[in-house]
Formats: C-alpha cells, structure tokens, sequence
C-alpha cells in the first residue's frame, strides 16, 4: 500500500535490507548458472555518478554521444570491422528484436510470409522478436555436438525466408554454431546473417591467445550482417548493457525512427525503448579502457581453469558426465540415475542458484568470475551427496 505518511530513511533502508536477503547474492558463489556477475568496481563507480544521464537524449548529453561511438568502435575492433554501426540496448533480447526488424524492413515488401531461419538452441528471444514482430520463425535440426547444421539452413531458405540467425556461445552448452559455413550460405543467397553472441562476444575473441580453440564468428566473415553482445555478461558492465553492431550502414537505417518533438541527434532513436540509461554504456567504455584487452584475457583465463576445475570435479564421479567439451567458460552437467528436477531441487533447498537445460537435458553451469574454486568444491561436494 501506498501510505499518505513517509517513513524516516533508516526504517526504510532497514526494510529493503531485510527484504533483499532474499536475493542470492554473487559474492556468496550460490548463483552456478548466471550469466551475469559483480560488476567490475570502476563500472559501479561510473554507473552510480552517471545515473542522470538519458541515452535517449543526447542532444542534451552530447559527451554521452561520443561515448557510444567509442564504444561501438571499440566493440567493432573487438570484432574485425573497422567501421561499425550500431547501437546501445538494454540486452540480448532487445538486439536480437532490432536485428529481426532490420531483417524485415530491409526484405522485399511483396514476401507473403516473411520467415526468419534459426537452428533449435537459438536463444527463447529470438523467439519472442519472431512473436512480437509477426514473423514466422523455422528451426532447423542440430548436430551431435549441438550446433546448427549448415546444409539444413540452405534447404529450409524459401522465397519467404528473410534472414538466418545462429549463436556464438548458446544459452544451453555455450556452443558456437559454425558461423563461417552458414555465413557463406547467407551471402549466396543474399539473406542478412545476424550472429547472437550475447555471451561469446566478449569471450571468444580471447581464447586463442590463451591456447583454446576459438571458432570464427564475427565480421571476418563477410556473410554476417549483424552481431549482438551483451557487455553485462562477460564484459563485467552493469546491467543493463548491450550493443548491436552492423557491417553496412542501411540496416541501422531502416531501424532508426524520427521523433519530432526532438531536436538533433535526439530525434533520431534507434532503440526500442525511448528514456533509457546512459550509465551502462558509460560504464562499458571506462571498463574497457581500463582493463584493455590484457585484462579480459587474464580474466577469461581464470573462468577457463575453473571450468577445467569442474571439468575435472565431473571427471571424478560416475554418475556425472558432459555431452560436449566446453567450448567456453560454460557447461551443461549430465547425471545419471536420478531426475534432474529432483536434483536440482536438493541444491536449490541447499541455497544453490540452478538452472536446467533442455537440449541436451543437463544442469547448466556458467563459470563467471564469482564462481571461485571454493564454491565450485563446494558445490560438487553437495551434488555427489545428492547422488550417492
């Protein structure tokens, strides 16, 4: 209820203390299958003394402007293309509506039934930019190793098709689908390839530096289109922080709308929504210019020897196993003998913070920098008693 009279702050700050204790928190290393963590502190610094900031305004807060561009511009080094167009959003699922309705405003307005192509573990967003736009969306078979199958795309394209999407680090395994071979194809045909790489984006291009195989996603690539990342997953930014980068500049352009009640740059909106925060964005650029790419590489370092940890953790115990090696800093838990509902109910009982995936069925582990050696123990030590 919303009372007539206000309460003093410290019973109010009392009050949402003891509510949020109901939060599990990242510190505590009880969240196994998040794909956000603890911000990186200068990004919290930034965020907290930029919350006034209006993305959605940057005729007022031009220096924010400049900000996205440099951003952008960062991210597009980060992905081979020297100059990229694109825009901040509030996360992956945003991205991948833009990138849909950019696949749909660039098509042919005679397509009686315009349809978006996406192998079976495309992200749910996908789905829902496909619902809220009118699309119709065709999933294609996987592989043994749970990534699309090329040859499947190519027979599914019709002449209503519009676009093909696939992934660089899918929700379920963190697997990439085989981008080169699909990016071929979409060029053939001339359809927009949009690459989900939500969570890959800022993993990928570092794990061949560090001796991991690194599978080709990006702009090198000439058949991709579009490529999504989200800076509040492994980019360490707070949330929300997303950007969604474009080779040419048309696709941008049919996605941008004019407000004209708005003056300058203001008026031109490339986002869904119309007020949103500046300070994510902000926060992305000064974490990048300060960890540079030395510092994600130690960072993307240590995830990859704590999913060694638990692969080694899995190795140990019969009844566990993985269907895939991990690809990166993400695996999917197999376990024989007991239902995994049953399963991760026990660990949820036990403070763990789970998730299950249905392709293949498994318990989904995201290793992110809060997930420290200790709280990987920990956490096999509590799932083998589940077992045993």
């Amino acid at each position: 209820m919303f009372a007539e009279q206000g309460l003093p702050k410290k019973q109010v700050l009392e009050l949402l203390s003891k509510t949020l204790n109901l939060d599990s928190t990242y510190d505590s290393g009880y969240p196994v299958s998040s794909m956000s963590s603890t911000p990186h502190k200068l990004g919290i610094e930034i965020y907290s003394d930029t919350m006034d900031r209006n993305a959605g305004r940057y005729y007022t807060f031009q220096g924010s402007e400049q900000i996205e561009h440099e951003t952008l511009n960062m991210i597009g080094d980060l992905f081979q293309i020297n100059h990229p167009y694109g825009t901040s959003t509030s996360g992956g699922t945003e991205s991948n509506i833009l990138a849909m309705l950019a696949a749909r405003e660039t098509s042919s307005s005679s397509i009686q039934r315009p349809t978006i192509i996406a192998p079976e573990t495309i992200h749910s967003s996908v789905e829902k930019a496909a619902w809220i736009l009118g699309l119709n969306l065709f999933k294609t078979k996987i592989d043994d190793q749970y990534r699309a199958i090329p040859e499947e795309i190519e027979q599914a394209i019709t002449s209503d098709t519009i676009g093909i999407f696939c992934t660089a680090g899918t929700t379920y395994l963190g697997q990439v689908d085989p981008i080169p071979e699909i990016a071929s194809i979409a060029d053939t045909h001339q359809l927009p390839l949009h690459v989900d790489a939500a969570f890959g984006g800022f993993v990928l291009p570092f794990l061949k530096a560090l001796g991991y195989p690194s599978p080709s996603f990006d702009f090198q690539n000439p058949g991709v289109t579009s490529i999504s990342m989200d800076p509040h997953k492994m980019g360490l930014a707070p949330i929300p922080a997303s950007f969604l980068l474009f080779r040419n500049q048309e696709p941008l352009q049919k996605i941008t709308m004019n407000v004209p009640y708005l003056l300058g740059s203001s008026a031109n909106q490339r986002s869904l929504l119309g007020t949103r925060p500046a300070g994510p964005i902000l926060a992305t650029w000064g974490i990048m210019k300060h960890l540079g790419r030395k510092g994600y590489r130690n960072i993307i370092e240590i995830c990859m020897n704590n999913t060694m940890l638990a692969m080694n953790r899995i190795a140990e115990h019969p009844k566990l196993g993985v269907p895939i090696q991990p690809i990166m800093n993400l695996l999917g838990i197999q376990i024989e003998g007991k239902p995994l509902q049953q399963i991760a109910g026990a660990m949820e009982h036990k403070g763990w913070r789970m998730a299950l995936s249905p392709i293949p069925p498994t318990i989904r582990m995201v290793v992110m920098p809060h997930l420290e050696p200790d709280a990987i123990n920990a956490f096999f030590d509590q799932l083998i008693q589940e077992l045993d």
